[in-house]
């Protein structure tokens, strides 16, 4: 018991609160004490409960006012705690803080009648007589201390303190069912807001999806020569665009594939065009009149900040990009990211349909070409025996019936002619020989008819033998072609060859000082048309850079030819 007392002061008590601040819980454990106290005539009476949340009991006392024995019954609500502490580690009381158990069922921990009068003593009660108990309904603990007249029957006090103590186990039971039922109500209104909100976004979520479904199936009925504009309509229109440009990959190079304006050359340079760069670098690049600044720096400015009017926005996909503007600025890039995504496999079907549809044109125009070649060549060795050959018989005939010498200098012509002409029939090919010794062999044409040359290697550690014998053939067969193109027509005093290779590709230029022949070389006469397809049917490309006093014919050709 003296234990208790030290250890008085240690508890937590929270005073009374005035009137004005308490809140209609603790109005209610307050009415409860002056009940109590009314009803047994007693001067002083104390009520410790749970504080919600605080870890720490609330104490109420009663009568309003009257703090004479406070000191006693805070002593007497300290050996409570302690003595209730003791109980709970002894009986295995279950005593925690949280929501009270069921009234119907609570214990009592009491002082023993030496403390109750220890505390009379040191406290100095004359007359009268205190009253206490602690009450446990399984969860929750009440502590109730009473100082009452002597003349009150013991019985009657406890019986009084054990009916206090049920109505307020009665209040905690009542406080902790309104306080679920506001959380069920909050929750409830959260979780409904939550439900309405979570339908909205799946009604969206599913209109987006119909969306996107109508646009594949509407991009697969397109017809074969509209499709790329049905690909930029149905972007631009889905996401609320009013122009749009398509640029798709095809030869190793973007071009415009279909645009909103009927467009069709447009500058899709390194430096100039952000569709481009959307492409080059797998980048969503936007361009917003109302935000970005530096678009009115003109220096900075690309093709499309030129050509649109509003706003503008390139997404990049497998087979291109697409530029899309808008003029009043209401248009999704999310959204049209979200559409491109979606019909970008179907582009890029298109776009190998296209190559395959060119590339079996250029077949078809290779066979024709080829045929027409042979024909042409079958004509053209039927005049040059009848031409040449037969005439060289027929003087040999008259040479016979004269002189012998003259008939063999004559048959010995028409041997030269013969081998000549047997040359020219085998096809083009550098045999056993290097590269570098096949082209060199060349240059004795170029000297007979006054043209110097120069071969140059750009790639070192030997870049000719890096080049596959296949790859070898065909740039053989550019040079030979470009050269004798040169002898023919371009009137030219010297003549460079470079060699470049890398581990994917060969690279043969033909540089002469000659006459310019213009970049169109499909015509008849220059006799680069057919080396142009032979390459891009093998997957390379053939381009000629020719101005006055200089022209170059680059050849390209990737090691998979």
């Amino acid at each position: 018991m003296a234990n208790a007392l030290k250890q008085r002061n240690q508890l937590a008590l929270v005073a009374p609160q005035p009137a004005s601040r308490q809140t209609s819980f603790s109005d209610r454990i307050v009415a409860i004490a002056e009940l109590g106290a009314g009803t047994l005539a007693a001067e002083r009476c104390a009520i410790a409960f749970p504080a919600s949340g605080v870890g720490t009991d609330n104490v109420v006392f009663a009568p309003h006012g009257d703090s004479r024995w406070d000191a006693v019954v805070k002593a007497v609500l300290v050996a409570l705690d302690n003595r209730l502490g003791d109980a709970v580690a002894a009986e295995g009381l279950k005593r925690a803080r949280g929501a009270p158990g069921s009234i119907e069922s609570i214990e009592r921990v009491a002082l023993s009648a030496r403390e109750i009068d220890a505390i009379a003593r040191i406290e100095k009660i004359d007359g009268r007589q205190i009253a206490a108990s602690a009450f446990i309904d399984g969860v929750s603990a009440v502590r109730i201390a009473m100082v009452a007249r002597a003349d009150r029957a013991r019985g009657e006090l406890e019986a009084s303190l054990e009916l206090m103590a049920r109505a307020v186990f009665a209040e905690l039971a009542l406080a902790a069912a309104r306080a679920s039922l506001e959380f069920w109500r909050t929750h409830g209104a959260e979780s409904g807001r939550q439900t309405v909100e979570a339908k909205r976004e799946l009604l969206r979520e599913r209109a987006a999806t119909n969306h996107l479904d109508k646009a594949v199936a509407a991009a697969r009925r397109a017809p074969t020569t509209h499709r790329f504009s049905r690909f930029g309509e149905l972007v631009a229109g889905g996401a609320g665009f009013d122009q749009w440009v398509v640029a798709v990959a095809e030869g190793g190079a973007l071009t415009i594939a279909a645009s909103s304006s009927g467009l069709k050359e447009f500058d899709l340079g390194e430096a100039h065009s952000a569709l481009g760069e959307s492409f080059r670098r797998r980048i969503v690049i936007a361009r917003w009149r109302d935000r970005d600044a530096g678009i009115v720096d003109r220096a900075q400015q690309s093709s499309e900040d030129r050509m649109f009017v509003g706003s503008y926005v390139c997404i990049p996909f497998e087979a291109g990009a697409i530029a899309l503007a808008s003029r009043d600025g209401r248009a999704s890039a999310s959204r049209a990211e979200a559409i491109v995504e979606r019909l970008a496999p179907i582009a890029a079907n298109w776009v190998m349909e296209r190559e395959a549809a060119r590339r079996s044109l250029l077949v078809r125009q290779l066979a024709l070409r080829m045929f027409a070649a042979i024909d042409e060549e079958r004509a053209r060795i039927a005049r040059d025996l009848h031409d040449d050959q037969a005439q060289l018989l027929a003087a040999a005939k008259i040479a016979l019936e004269g002189r012998r010498e003259a008939a063999r200098a004559i048959f010995k012509q028409v041997e030269a002619e013969l081998r000549r002409k047997t040359r020219e029939l085998r096809p083009i090919t550098i045999g056993d020989a290097s590269l570098d010794e096949a082209i060199e062999s060349e240059f004795a044409r170029l000297h007979r008819a006054g043209v110097t040359a120069k071969l140059v290697h750009l790639v070192h550690d030997g870049a000719a033998e890096k080049i596959s014998r296949p790859v070898q053939q065909l740039c053989f067969q550019v040079v030979r072609e470009t050269l004798s193109n040169v002898i023919r027509h371009a009137r030219a005093k010297s003549v460079q060859i470079t060699i470049e290779s890398t581990d994917a590709a060969a690279r043969v230029s033909v540089t002469d000082d000659g006459c310019s022949i213009g970049a169109n070389i499909k015509g008849e006469g220059t006799g680069l048309a057919g080396a142009r397809e032979r390459l891009e049917l093998m997957g390379g490309s053939l381009t000629v850079e020719s101005r006055a006093g200089r022209t170059t014919v680059i050849a390209e050709i990737p090691e998979s030819a």
